[in-house]
């Protein structure tokens, strides 16, 4: 957990007192234009939100302050406009949100240029903006060659004792799942060199077919395989049985993040973000069925359970808050989130499907990482995983291809 923003109390000086003085006036005044004198010291605006550390929200602040710099040279307050650009992300946002936001907000103040097709759809209405969208959907015999749920499967439990690890392939019994061993693995996936034609693991980099694994863990973990199979530990459902009421959001990305238990590959956060705002308006953290093997901390960026975390029917009551049978969902590989979730949902658009455009094909598919740095020209998941980031991303790759295409790519079965 992110530790409060309490910091020691020193003494005030009088160049001190001043600066502080004028940024009780900013804040009171709102705007930093009318101001003909810059801040001496940066200090962070308190929120009661808790969304980070005061050293780190102090460091951002110099980051805005120093892109102000260079951006708006005839600004003559940049410390004071980039204290209110940060108090305004802090003071709405947790410390599960606030780094995604706050990156969104710096790549912007960095590349405004890249913005300019945004602002222009901005012009749109929201109904003629969701016609654009409505018109990329992706059709449902399309949704089921890619693997997605369309109707409710049979309920086939697998009754064998013994299960394949998902990581090292090792046969191992389920009754000594929860004893230690060693597995060796490559955590990364296996990517090809354009140069000559040779296959590595993007983990480590070390040849496919001449290299030791380069992680380990003292369990195997494994994944129910079939629909047949998930839907015998719980039933998926059509969102038009479950959510009744109206939704609040008519747009959303979503992103699902998971970890191994005793009863398989297991949900455990579902994070949405509206289209239009770009800001996270549910951040879930769920409880799962079995018991906890592995956090799968490096994709999923969990690392322990806390109070925070909900029960299954918990969180589908919430997600049914901000979604409904007609709300169109947004995502990346969208049908591992689905499944995850036990939904069935018609209204789809899948990044991983629709680009590049044509090149799409139900056994191979362009990862986000790769998509975002094509389209967008930016680095994703690096550090600590944040699944609001993979949401934005995703949304800000759609919103790319509707402004450069107008309609976006006219879709087939």
């Amino acid at each position: 957990m992110t530790p409060s923003e309490l910091h020691p109390r020193k003494r005030t000086s009088e160049d001190d007192a001043g600066t502080n003085k004028r940024l009780k006036l900013t804040a009171d005044s709102g705007t930093t234009d009318d101001h003909t004198e810059d801040l001496k010291l940066i200090l962070p605006k308190p929120v009661t939100t808790n969304p980070a550390q005061f050293a780190d929200r102090k460091r951002h602040i110099e980051t805005i302050a120093n892109i102000i710099k260079l951006k708006r040279p005839s600004l003559k307050t940049p410390k004071l406009k980039a204290i209110e650009i940060e108090y305004d992300i802090a003071r709405n946002t947790t410390h599960r949100t606030y780094a995604s936001t706050l990156r969104n907000a710096i790549l912007k103040l960095q590349h405004p240029e890249k913005f300019q097709l945004g602002n222009q759809v901005k012009k749109r209405s929201q109904e003629d903006v969701l016609k654009l969208l409505k018109s990329i959907e992706i059709p449902i015999l399309k949704l089921r060659k890619y693997g997605y749920v369309m109707s409710v499967p049979e309920s086939i439990p697998n009754a064998k004792i013994t299960r394949n690890c998902q990581r090292c392939d090792t046969e191992f019994k389920l009754s000594q799942q929860l004893e230690p061993t060693t597995c060796e693995f490559h955590y990364g996936k296996i990517r090809r060199n354009p140069d000559n034609k040779t296959r590595y693991y993007e983990c480590c980099l070390g040849p496919k077919d001449d290299c030791k694994p380069c992680d380990k863990h003292k369990y195997h973990v494994y994944q129910d395989q079939s629909v047949e199979e998930k839907q015998s530990m719980r039933s998926y459902v059509k969102t038009e049985e479950i959510f009744e009421q109206k939704g609040k959001y008519r747009v959303l990305g979503l992103d699902c993040e998971m970890g191994y238990t005793t009863k398989g590959f297991e949900l455990m956060r579902v994070t949405a973000v509206d289209y239009f705002t770009l800001k996270t308006v549910m951040d879930t953290y769920v409880l799962p069925f079995g018991e906890i093997v592995d956090f799968n901390t490096r994709f999923s960026g969990i690392s322990a359970l806390d109070g925070d975390f909900v029960s299954f029917n918990q969180m589908i009551q919430e997600l049914g808050t901000v979604m409904d049978k007609d709300t169109i969902l947004i995502g990346h590989g969208l049908e591992n989130d689905m499944n995850a979730l036990r939904l069935i949902h018609s209204h789809i658009i899948d990044t991983s499907i629709l680009y590049p455009k044509f090149e799409s094909t139900p056994t191979s598919r362009k990862s986000l990482k790769d998509l975002t740095f094509k389209y967008l020209s930016r680095n994703i998941q690096v550090g600590d995983h944040d699944s609001a980031e993979d949401s934005i991303a995703a949304i800000e790759i759609v919103r790319y291809h509707v402004d450069k295409d107008g309609c976006g790519i006219k879709q087939s079965t």
